[in-house]
């Protein structure tokens, strides 16, 4: 299911991507780079994809290596 994560977006390397720091369920910060389309600055937050586990959930980042991190279900903000 799509969501958005809330995170802090910046610019990437390249003009056609952006740097999102995201913060992990453990307090942990993730930073990696996504395409334009799927980061929104004005709001700071990162398209993603949601699963939920044993009440907990994890959001599947769309960077190259396709990250999955626990966050908390508050900074989730469905699409």
């Amino acid at each position: 299911m799509p969501n958005w994560l809330k995170c802090t977006v910046s610019k990437g390397m390249f003009t056609d991507e952006r740097t999102v720091t995201v913060r992990t369920r453990d307090g942990e910060l993730v930073s990696v780079f996504v395409p334009i389309d799927a980061a929104d600055e004005t709001h700071g937050r990162v398209k993603v994809r949601v699963a939920e586990r044993g009440g907990y959930a994890m959001a599947l980042l769309p960077d190259e290596h396709r990250s999955v991190i626990d966050v908390e279900s508050s900074d989730l903000v469905p699409a």
